[in-house]
């Protein structure tokens, strides 16, 4: 049996199955977005590789020789089994199971008390949440999908924007009174969550109001841990510079004021992250459609 000892170039063989698809090579030329004369150079090239003719030319059509009907199903076979490999990779083994990893704070004051409505929409969908403020590695594991907060920027991931952010300075309403002024924050209690982040907001506040950070009465610091100083604020425990998309309702709803009026944007943003080929999953599609749209109510 004679053994050829090197395989002919991909594209030969590809443009050889399309053209004894259609038999013409104009037709193969159209569906290839190529020209006619590539086409033909191409079988030329195959041919004088196998060292056989594959094709009878005509003026408007080509034939297959008993030697193109004979290899033909076998290169078939073989761009159908690239086809089912390929597709390997965007099946999804849990397609009715959503694992998610959040940033922490979004999780506990926003996705969570809002989950319920994407779970009528499609109750078909079981989501599994991870709070977590680390970068969740996707190799290796189950994990569809990431919201986190940063610049966007996460190597060999894509990275969808979700929504900007800004910070505002908050207290429970007990703590001032109609005539709050801007020294009376020296006696009141501090509570910070430590980061650059927050650092920067709270800079741009002093410069602002020409204020002093030594007089100011800090009575907590909460490293990583937005939720924890989100739950001292409501309990009136003191006053916090905080992100306002976690807390818009409750400044709705009066459970907590803005004071100054300042507010100052967040160097950070919410992101929708995964590799590409995760975002073809439906499961997926459905949720990004959902989440987008619950953002967008934001006010």
């Amino acid at each position: 049996m004679q053994t050829i000892q090197k395989l002919p170039p991909l594209n030969s063989l590809r443009y050889f199955l399309v053209a004894a698809q259609t038999l013409s090579f104009k037709k193969t030329a159209e569906k290839l977005f190529v020209t006619q004369a590539a086409i033909s150079q191409h079988i030329k090239v195959l041919e004088a590789h196998l060292g056989i003719q594959l094709f009878i030319r005509g003026t408007r059509q080509v034939q297959l020789t008993e030697q193109g009907r004979r290899l033909l199903p076998d290169i078939q076979a073989g761009f159908d089994s690239f086809t089912r490999g390929i597709s390997l990779l965007y099946e999804d083994g849990n397609p009715n199971i959503l694992n998610i990893t959040v940033v922490e704070s979004l999780s506990t004051r926003w996705l969570v008390p809002k989950l319920q409505n994407f779970q009528k929409l499609h109750p078909q969908i079981r989501v599994r949440l991870e709070p977590e403020n680390k970068v969740r590695e996707f190799s290796g594991s189950d994990l569809d999908l990431a919201i986190r907060f940063g610049k966007g920027q996460y190597s060999g991931l894509e990275s969808r924007f979700l929504l900007e952010d800004r910070y505002v300075l908050v207290c429970h309403p007990s703590l001032i009174t109609s005539e709050f002024c801007a020294d009376e924050l020296y006696k009141l209690p501090l509570l910070e969550e430590v980061g650059p982040i927050t650092g920067e907001a709270w800079q741009a506040f002093l410069a602002t109001f020409n204020m002093q950070e030594s007089k100011f009465n800090k009575v907590l610091e909460v490293e990583d841990s937005t939720v924890t100083i989100v739950d001292a604020v409501l309990a009136g425990q003191g006053v916090a510079m905080l992100r306002y998309n976690l807390i818009y309702e409750q400044i709705r709803r009066k459970q907590l004021v803005e004071l100054m009026g300042f507010s100052h944007p967040s160097a950070y943003s919410y992101y929708l992250v995964a590799p590409e080929e995760h975002f073809k999953r439906e499961k997926i599609k459905l949720f990004e459609a959902w989440l987008v749209r619950a953002l967008a109510q934001i006010d």
